[in-house]
């Protein structure tokens, strides 16, 4: 009995089946690649927002309250606290505590210690209540004193607190086209060219002040947008 291998058309067919099912199989693996690349660079995108929004956050929330500017220009500039704490007049002079004394004792000439700041200022020696920090002299332990210090004070913190900033180190976050910069560094690059916001509103008697962001994030077509209201939670 003779064995009987493939007729041509058989060969043939089995071949544009096999073909088939190979480019079936292709195109799926490609789709569930696709997919999957996908997804990661959604999660990306999603975590740089979220990381942006929340550095962002931070500092607002521990920058000395009441001296942030806008100008409507997509841009919010304010100062970080170094340190902070309490004062108590004692006669002339201004005693103060502080959290770590190094703050006070290592302090150059543009470390500045301010009480019930109200606005901000190009120059800082238009404030009231603004002191030279590398001034005080040390009391005791973490406590200091600017001697007839007391007399330069207008007004005061109901709750008696001071808060010590580098009058040279103001932070400015800005939206620069499709870029959000913290001091001329970019800190994202992902943004859509328009419909992205950054303003201050400031404190009145009913609330804190308040930065208001808005940011749209787009990457292969796809844009996710965030609004947020960061509050500036020390008070005077």
């Amino acid at each position: 009995m003779k064995s009987r291998g493939f007729t041509l058309i058989e060969m043939v067919l089995a071949l544009i089946v096999s073909a088939i099912l190979l480019l079936g199989v292709a195109n799926f693996t490609h789709l569930g690649v696709t997919g999957y690349f996908g997804s990661v660079e959604r999660y990306r995108l999603q975590t740089e927002a979220t990381f942006v929004l929340e550095k962002m956050s931070r500092e607002v929330r521990h920058a000395v309250p009441n001296m942030f500017e806008g100008d409507g220009s997509n841009c919010v500039s304010f100062y970080s606290i170094a340190d902070s704490g309490f004062y108590a007049v004692s006669g002339a002079d201004l005693n103060f505590i502080v959290s770590n004394s190094a703050s006070v004792s290592g302090a150059n000439s543009t470390q500045r210690l301010i009480i019930n700041p109200t606005r901000s200022s190009t120059n800082l020696n238009d404030l009231d209540n603004i002191y030279s920090v590398d001034s005080a002299g040390l009391v005791e332990d973490n406590v200091f004193s600017f001697t007839s210090g007391a007399q330069d004070l207008v007004g005061g913190s109901v709750s008696n607190r001071h808060f010590i900033f580098d009058g040279d180190e103001q932070v400015t976050y800005c939206i620069a086209g499709t870029r959000v910069t913290r001091n001329g560094v970019t800190v994202t690059d992902k943004l859509t060219g328009n419909g992205n916001q950054l303003s201050y509103q400031a404190a009145d008697v009913q609330h804190n002040g308040v930065v208001n962001v808005t940011l749209t994030f787009e990457l292969n077509g796809e844009s996710s947008t965030y609004n947020q209201d960061i509050q500036v939670i020390n008070v005077p």
